[in-house]
């Protein structure tokens, strides 16, 4: 079974052109269970267009929102029309038929203030380029060019970053591909989910601007995340030429390469199918036996198949559940916050946990005879503290926290919660905090400062100056600031500002 990770099937029939690499039934008895799809508004020039080795074309005209938005719901239509299930949980691939990730190449079509991509992710969005070889609202895609590094331009606008964080929370995974290195490097700091790049492959072997660099891959096997490695000979070739003549062993070689760097569980294929040149020793889907057999070669079957799907479908996995990555490294241990403010009651109370996530301080609130609300907005961290206890004891509400109401209480938590606030409605819920707090009760939890990497992302940090005013109806009995370089929760690098705080309410 092979599960690809890009096609460009969607654009060639929306233009009502004839499939030249992936007709469906042919594909089907080769092998092909499906992948990404494409949705794709085309402007400027591609690779194909330059017809030598070395080239440096101009960045694609932008595209317009609307006109985007049009084609977009186009292509889905022509999706649609082909009567292919659509991919919501990895359980829908299998083998014997084709099954389509629904993917954005290229963010044009979404508002900038992303007041559509909940509805996008209802209609089955489950995969987002940010950029394609142009500029837009949200960031800067690389230029085709070679020899070139990826490092041509700015990475992501304010908007690209909180549509980082979006799709963080609905489980749409982010596509590294055609982004710059800048883009690469804030959606690595970003990111609570494995990094992916679904048809790219190694700059040390083919310079291309497209090709990511060591350093690159390196963060995308720290994450546990994947490489597709895209066939177009443009990005195989030393000499970066386009030429159909190139033998698939090229591919293998990238695949070697990305595998001999990362570990086989962090490479896969992502063909480019439909977009882009393909080798004539392929031609097409039809000829992916030929590349299995040339892997099985050089890898045990159990290894094959995790480079033709395996990795695939883990990845997906761990993105398309909301929080899933986070939740499988966050540990159980309750956060050094809460244990400070717990030594500091004479007795257990009502506590309140704001974002509970994993359940691993609302088990400790437990454990010490505290009667806990625990409200979070995703379904799974519900489903996880359902199994910790049951009422009287722990009441649960799936919500924000931010629309919830609850009653006077002796604490509330909010562990690495309400940086994630909407800015506009984070005032009102800290005075609900306050005004909640029975005199002599506490608030514990984290709070983000303006050097943090995700200012300006959307996420609410605070200034110095601003955190005395929040914290002016409580005495202060640990502010412990934490202000340097280290690791997300997913292992990729991310600047730290945080203030960690325990708060006594006068």
């Amino acid at each position: 079974m092979i599960v690809d990770g890009h096609n460009d099937l969607l654009l060639r029939l929306w233009r009502r052109e004839q499939p030249i690499h992936l007709d469906l039934e042919t594909a089907t008895d080769a092998g092909f269970a499906g992948g990404f799809f494409a949705l794709f508004a085309p402007s400027g020039p591609s690779p194909a267009d330059h017809g030598v080795s070395a080239y440096s074309l101009p960045p694609a005209d932008p595209i317009a929102r609307d006109e985007a938005a049009r084609i977009a719901d186009d292509q889905l239509g022509v999706l649609h029309d082909l009567g292919l299930p659509l991919a919501r949980r990895t359980s829908s691939f299998a083998a014997g038929r084709v099954t389509a990730i629904v993917h954005m190449e290229g963010a044009e079509a979404l508002a900038p203030d992303l007041s559509d991509l909940d509805d996008w992710h209802a209609r089955g969005l489950r995969s987002l380029g940010l950029v394609w070889s142009r500029p837009n609202d949200f960031g800067e895609g690389v230029p085709f060019r070679f020899p070139s590094s990826p490092d041509t331009g700015a990475g992501l606008t304010a908007a690209g970053k909180s549509l980082v964080h979006a799709c963080n929370r609905l489980g749409i995974l982010v596509d590294l591909s055609h982004l710059t290195e800048a883009g690469f490097w804030d959606v690595a700091s970003l990111a609570l989910a494995p990094l992916v790049a679904t048809h790219s492959n190694a700059h040390a072997l083919s310079p291309s601007s497209r090709n990511l660099t060591d350093a690159q891959l390196d963060a995308v096997g720290a994450s546990r995340g994947v490489v597709g490695i895209n066939f177009t000979p443009a990005f195989l070739r030393e000499d970066g030429a386009d030429d159909p003549a190139t033998p698939i062993a090229e591919i293998v070689r990238h695949v070697e390469y990305v595998a001999d760097r990362l570990g086989v569980d962090h490479v896969a294929l992502g063909s480019d199918f439909e977009g882009a040149t393909m080798p004539a020793e392929l031609g097409g889907a039809a000829g992916l036996p030929r590349l299995v057999e040339l892997l099985r070669g050089r890898y045990s079957e159990a290894d094959v198949a995790k480079i033709t799907h395996g990795n695939w479908l883990r990845v997906l996995d761990a993105t398309w559940s909301p929080w899933g990555q986070y939740f499988a490294v966050a540990g159980d241990d309750p956060r050094p916050t809460l244990l400070d403010a717990l030594a500091r009651f004479d007795k257990p109370g009502l506590a309140v946990d704001l974002g509970a996530g994993t359940g691993r301080d609302s088990a400790e609130l437990l454990r010490r005879g505290w009667r806990v609300i625990a409200i979070d907005r995703e379904q799974q961290a519900v489903d996880r503290l359902s199994a910790i206890a049951a009422p009287p004891q722990l009441e649960l509400r799936l919500a924000r926290f931010e629309d919830a109401e609850w009653p006077a209480c002796e604490l509330v938590n909010a562990s690495f919660s309400l940086p994630f606030c909407p800015s506009q409605e984070f005032t009102r819920v800290w005075q609900k905090i306050v005004d909640s707090l029975r005199p002599g009760g506490r608030f514990c939890g984290q709070l983000l400062g303006e050097h943090d990497d995700w200012a300006g992302s959307g996420v609410v940090v605070q200034t110095r100056a601003e955190l005395g005013e929040l914290l002016a109806p409580f005495e202060v009995e640990l502010l412990d600031e934490y202000d340097r370089d280290g690791r997300t929760a997913v292992g990729t690098r991310k600047h730290w500002h945080v203030y960690h705080l325990v708060a006594r309410k006068l």
